[in-house]
């Protein structure tokens, strides 16, 4: 079964652009657009930026660098709960020994 593919647009600083995407995805789409139109408006009000090229490329380093965050808090909280699981499986086993010794 093949998904259906549409075309929609979205506004970015005030200019519409025509997209295709699945069916299934315009919600998101359209909330990646408003995120997207959102924070070149910040790059643009700052006044660090002039043309849309410039926006854009300032807006995509920003956030390439906030996933990059991202992934790396999700990489740290993710070993911790890893060693978390460790300690609690080493309790475990602790616990559990004397009682396995006496089932022999």
């Amino acid at each position: 079964m093949s998904t259906k593919i549409i075309s929609t647009n979205v506004e970015i600083l005030g200019k519409p652009y025509p997209v295709r995407c699945p069916e299934g995805e315009l919600a998101a789409l359209q909330q990646a657009a408003r995120y997207l139109d959102q924070k070149m408006a910040e790059v643009r009000d700052s006044g660090k930026a002039i043309n849309l090229e410039r926006i854009a490329i300032i807006t995509a380093l920003n956030m390439a660098y906030e996933l990059q965050q991202t992934g790396q808090q999700k990489n740290s909280f993710v070993d911790k709960i890893n060693t978390y699981i460790l300690n609690l499986q080493e309790k475990l086993d602790q616990t559990l020994m004397p009682t396995q010794v006496d089932l022999l």
